[in-house]
């Protein structure tokens, strides 16, 4: 269940809750409610159905909710959230019947409506009834066109769609409702926008859109990166190198993401000597950066210097002793220099009782981990949470 789902969860537990509360206060007043009137919010299986929700058991308030469900069949409010349990279980097709059920009643407020047409909307999400979520949830915001939710759902299926004008259209009247801003995910969804149009040809629209991406947020790497590689496929090479070090320079921790674009682009105009340059500065800058040691221990074996190659990449994986690529070409170097016994030791020594990942990075929304950094994660479908994960070496003196 993500992000919006859970928050739609909770807003449906405590409206459930709160009838609930209203109930057992007038009870406790000896008031009651005529029989007519109850939706099943003084049932005991209902009382222990939220309770057991709030300790997140989730199957036995399941059964609770049915149970509480079958001894009053008008209680909209139950199904609705009983609905989405179901969801959470991933009995899906369950999940659906009962919220399609709900619709079908005669006599519905706007506001039950609106309440179940969004809970099947996200139904059909999980589902992967892509065209069907966004129906529903567009019947959602022609009943309340200020749903915040029925728009945060949206903006998450016309991403998946790659709709991603149609994200912006959105996310604009979203931050109308909440009177909030998300300048991040603004700015990549203009720089999906930039990608779209560089693959339809359109170059104009491209730089128009990666520009708007930078101006509404300079620290994303991507639309630099875009914009550089558009000027370069323009031939515009040293816009492209302009483009991609006046980035390195104000983001020092990400400048890494132009070493390859940048070395390539050198190494055909024979300008690699700038390389070794631009990599020590880096290292400067952040003198525990190993992937610019990395890539100038590349260079010195490429120039068939072994010994200063091995130097920095002992370096490298002093300050990022999990990070495998940096061992992969300890292992190549070692090879080449003819497995010297004295290198071998000093590699042991230094990367014992580490652990290894090529690359190793970390949402921080989800803890989702990965092989290199992700703009956006596969698990959570957030935007910009990915960081680095370094583990410094054990001290054994």
């Amino acid at each position: 269940m993500d992000s919006g789902e859970q928050t739609l969860l909770v807003i449906l537990v405590a409206f459930v809750a709160g009838i609930a509360i209203d109930r057992l206060w007038r009870f406790a007043k000896g008031r009651g409610l005529p029989e007519q009137q109850s939706d099943g919010a003084d049932s005991m299986h209902y009382i222990l159905g939220l309770d057991l929700l709030a300790s997140r058991q989730i199957d036995r308030a399941v059964t609770e909710l049915t149970m509480a469900a079958r001894k009053n069949t008008d209680a909209v409010a139950i199904y609705l959230i009983l609905g989405n349990l179901l969801r959470e279980k991933g009995q899906i097709e369950r999940a659906i019947q009962i919220h399609q059920g709900v619709l079908h009643r005669p006599g519905l407020s706007k506001d039950e409506r609106a309440h179940a047409l969004l809970c099947l909307g996200m139904d059909f999400k999980r589902a992967g009834f892509r065209n069907r979520a966004l129906d529903t949830l567009r019947e959602v915001l022609a009943l309340e066109p200020k749903n915040a939710y029925a728009l945060s759902s949206l903006i998450k299926i016309q991403e998946e769609e790659q709709d991603w004008r149609e994200a912006l259209d959105t996310l604009a009247r979203l931050s109308d409702v909440t009177g909030e801003s998300n300048p991040s995910l603004e700015a990549f969804l203009h720089d999906r926008v930039g990608l779209a149009s560089v693959a339809a040809g359109n170059d104009a629209k491209a730089a128009k859109a990666f520009e708007e991406a930078i101006r509404i947020q300079s620290r994303l790497a991507p639309p630099h990166l875009h914009l550089g590689d558009l000027r370069l496929q323009q031939g515009r090479l040293q816009d492209a190198e302009t483009q991609w070090l006046s980035y390195a320079k104000d983001n020092p921790r990400f400048a890494h993401l132009v070493f390859d674009r940048l070395h390539a682009a050198r190494e055909d105009g024979d300008r690699l000597e700038k390389m070794e340059e631009f990599y020590r500065g880096v290292i400067e800058v952040d003198e525990k950066d190993w992937r610019a040691r990395l890539a100038l221990a590349r260079m010195k074996r490429a120039q068939k210097d072994p010994a200063a190659a091995f130097e920095l990449l002992m370096e490298a994986v002093h300050h990022n002793p999990h990070a495998l690529a940096v061992h992969l070409e300890v292992w190549h170097a070692l090879v080449e220099a003819g497995g010297e016994v004295e290198r071998i030791q000093t590699y042991l020594d230094e990367v014992a009782d580490s652990a290894y990942f090529i690359d190793p990075y970390v949402c921080m929304s989800c803890n989702y981990r990965t092989n290199g950094i992700l703009w956006r994660c596969p698990h959570c479908q957030e935007w910009d949470t990915f960081v680095e994960e370094r583990v410094e070496t054990v001290d054994h003196n």
